[in-house]
């Protein structure tokens, strides 16, 4: 079984949880929470937690709060995955408030009906989610995921199972230490999210905390009404650090919907939970606990090769030892039947028969595997190429025609132009594509249309 550890820390404390599994099973071990310093060093509380640990996690994932991310819902033309791909690649490009090079992003699909599909997008400065990636570098702690705080609620919602007895759409308030979560959740899947900088540290008369938590409410629902039109919160399940009864039946009168309080730590009654600093446990144990292909997955492109190539080694070197077994096993059964009955020799060639073949068959499994990512590069490579030459493509260049010919490993392009200059300036424009050896401008031929004058044109691009 592998080892996850989770780590968030915040302006007030660092929190780290432990969990146990593998897939979608995962076992909460322990919740450890610490007291920082505005001044603080991070890097050094982790080290020394690490060295009180008996092996290294096998996964660490990093939390990074909702406040430092932007989503945007946006409606897209397909229900095709790899259309789906582009389009909010093409999106992240266009229409986040930042330089695409200066943002990671995630997306999720929310619905999908009548060949239109409702994404959920969510951006982060890259700067943000560097800084977090250096300081677990820094305390010996190699990134494997980062994530967004939401995902926590969403894991500890779905721990909870039917236990819960909420109608939804579901508004989870999460209230911690000095920061309160509004996650709203449906069929299993986060429609809407926000996070303010307020909690417990912060609200020092408790009659102004059912005023506060009211109209945060109401702000969370009027983002799901503008981003999805027809849907609304249907019950509030309040959890957290501090919650009190008075705080339901109060929420409840005030929003006129059904309100359930429940305990944080309902989904973990065996795990250990440090007292040092009194947080909410529902964000790292949540996540502790959540399959990571269920996880929004705000790496860098850098870091999730990192991580695959990791696990590739680890796979490579499991077939290796595997192998390396099965041969020392034979060798091992070989050396101690020719000992003691010579007779048992032919059975032992035999064995030793029996398995070659499984050896040569993890071999060629591997060569077909190196066979098949190979193909998948030179695909994305291609994909990558056409979609820098329709970024490259001026408004009044008509492309008619794009053809791949694999064998020359080349890009025929046919179209229109206004001019044999812009044709030129459209071909040294293409130069600059990334994946584009040469551009050679095969012919142009200029025509009259209603219009005006076309220059028609034929270029190769060689990769």
């Amino acid at each position: 079984m592998a080892t996850r550890l989770v780590v968030e820390w915040t302006r007030t404390s660092l929190r780290l949880a432990l969990a146990r599994g593998s897939g979608a099973r995962w076992r909460l071990r322990s919740i450890a929470a610490q007291p920082l310093e505005p001044s603080g060093d991070v890097a050094e509380r982790l080290r020394a937690f690490m060295k009180s640990l008996k092996a290294a996690p096998d996964e660490v994932v990093s939390v990074v709060s909702r406040e430092q991310v932007i989503t945007r819902v946006v409606k897209f033309p397909t229900v095709q995955p790899e259309e789906l791909a582009q389009m909010t690649e093409l999106y992240a490009r266009g229409q986040l408030p930042y330089p695409r090079e200066q943002v990671v992003t995630d997306s999720y699909v929310l619905s999908q009906a009548d060949g239109v599909s409702i994404v959920a997008m969510v951006a982060c400065l890259r700067e943000a989610v560097d800084r977090q990636v250096a300081v677990l570098r820094e305390a010996g702690c190699p990134t494997s995921l980062v994530t967004v705080s939401s995902w926590g609620a969403l894991g500890w919602y779905r721990l909870l199972g039917k236990s819960a007895a909420s109608n939804e759409p579901t508004l989870v308030i999460n209230i911690d230490d000095s920061r309160s979560d509004f996650v709203l959740i449906a069929g299993g899947r986060i429609l809407s999210s926000r996070s303010v900088g307020q909690g417990t540290r912060d609200w020092q008369v408790s009659s102004e905390v059912v005023e506060l938590l009211k109209l945060e409410v109401d702000r969370s629902r009027a983002a799901v009404r503008k981003e999805l039109p027809g849907t609304d919160v249907r019950s509030v399940l309040l959890t957290g650090l501090g919650v009190a009864e008075p705080w339901k039946d109060a929420l409840a009168q005030s929003l006129g919907l059904p309100v359930v309080l429940q305990d944080a730590l309902a989904p973990w009654k065996g795990a250990t939970i440090s007292p040092a600093a009194p947080i909410s446990p529902v964000v790292v144990g949540g996540i502790a606990c959540s399959d990571a292909r269920q996880l929004l997955n705000i790496s860098p492109l850098e870091l999730r090769g990192q991580v695959r190539h990791r696990r590739q080694v680890r796979e490579l070197s499991l077939v290796s030892l595997l192998i390396a077994s099965v041969l020392a096993a034979g060798t091992g059964l070989l050396a101690v039947r020719s000992i003691r009955q010579r007779q048992f020799a032919a059975q032992l060639e035999q064995l030793l028969a029996e398995v070659e073949p499984t050896v040569r068959r993890l071999q060629e499994h591997l060569r077909i595997a190196g066979m098949v990512e190979s193909v998948l590069d030179e695909r994305r490579d291609l994909a990558g190429l056409i979609a820098g030459v329709f970024q490259a493509t001026p408004a009044e260049i008509l492309l008619e025609a794009i053809v791949f010919e694999r064998t020359r490993r080349e890009l025929a392009m046919r179209g229109s132009a206004p001019s044999t200059q812009a044709v030129l300036d459209y071909q040294a424009g293409l130069s600059r594509v990334e994946g584009a050896a040469r551009v050679e401008l095969k012919y142009t031929q200029i025509r009259s249309t209603p219009a005006g004058e076309r220059t028609d044109f034929e270029m190769i691009i060689k990769r």
